[in-house]
């Protein structure tokens, strides 16, 4: 399951320039014990992976992928460009981030999984490009209870990736789609929350860490996605006039959540409604004092089309 968006995640260093090419040895191969893993039913396991929308946002979609032995390198094949695959991706407007025809090996030692892809696998327009597609790679992998931190090697580079990316030393879990700067323009600390949105084909949800002054708690992030976006590429569900009325969160852990009447219009299109809901309770379920959410208009419990639309969503997006 996508792990708590505010979590401690330990930095990474980018560092971009040139260097000279060739493969390393792989370690020891550990085997990712089953014991660690949610299993659907005999032999099928609920992953995440990490994908790339048409806009560059790394989004989360759980997938039942076969259990096999080397599940690790299972789930990062996942990630490879396929023709005869790929549809329901395109679907929702993601994309695969390894090229066509990558080969892969996994192995793992003391929580660091190595992973060895073929020449070319990661290929992109630009640094920030290359960088993302290092993010999905790493935030997939570091999925796995048994992975801390992930070190990528590619045939024909050494410790920096064709347009600049240092990959000398291994990357921990990456912060998703980050708007804002740890440091505001006074040089005061910020606070981090995770956001839910749309994506511009308004088919998968996309979170967004942002950095904004003052404390990041529920009635923060609730007015942050109240607002929208302010970004290219992503969409707020929220209906057209939609306020903010208050955010309080009871002693039990139940957070309620007020709003004006205009949210009542998303009821007009059950898809979107699913989709805001999902938003709002994602959003707000991040805050360790949050177990539960309630959704008032007006100051009485809205009641949703469907009743499964207000339970807590396991994954944020799913593919079939």
């Amino acid at each position: 399951m996508l792990k708590k968006a505010v979590a401690a995640i330990a930095a990474v260093c980018l560092i971009f320039g040139l260097a000279a090419c060739a493969a390393k040895e792989e370690e020891p191969y550990e085997e990712i014990p089953a014991a660690n893993v949610q299993e659907t039913d005999a032999n099928m396991r609920n992953t995440i992976l990490y994908l790339e929308d048409d806009y560059g946002y790394i989004v989360p979609v759980m997938k039942k992928i076969e259990w096999v032995e080397g599940i690790g390198a299972a789930a990062v094949s996942q990630l490879v460009a396929d023709s005869n695959t790929d549809a329901q991706m395109e679907y929702l407007g993601l994309n695969p981030v390894l090229e066509e025809g990558t080969k892969l090996s996994l192995s793992i030692k003391d929580g660091v999984a190595t992973l060895q892809l073929s020449k070319g696998a990661i290929k992109a327009e630009d640094a920030v490009g290359e960088m993302r597609k290092v993010t999905a790679v790493v935030n997939t992998l570091t999925e796995f209870p048994t992975i801390d931190r992930v070190k990528i090697r590619q045939d024909g580079c050494d410790d920096t990736l064709p347009l600049g990316t240092d990959i000398s030393a291994a990357f921990s879990t990456f912060d998703l789609n980050v708007i804002g700067s740890s440091k505001g323009s006074d040089g005061e600390d910020t606070s981090k929350m995770m956001l839910y949105f749309l994506n511009e084909q308004e088919t998968a949800i996309v979170p967004v860490t942002k950095y904004v002054g003052g404390e990041a708690d529920a009635f923060a992030a609730m007015n942050e996605l109240v607002k929208g976006p302010g970004e290219g590429g992503l969409k707020s569900a929220f209906p057209a006039g939609t306020e903010l009325l208050g955010v309080t969160v009871d002693d039990s852990g139940v957070a309620s959540v007020n709003f004006s009447k205009q949210f009542k219009d998303i009821a007009k299109t059950p898809e979107k409604e699913k989709a805001l809901l999902r938003s709002v309770i994602l959003t707000l379920m991040q805050f360790d004092n949050i177990d539960e959410v309630r959704i008032l208009v007006d100051g009485t419990e809205y009641s949703s089309t469907s009743q499964t639309t207000m339970a807590t969503p396991e994954y944020v997006n799913t593919l079939q």
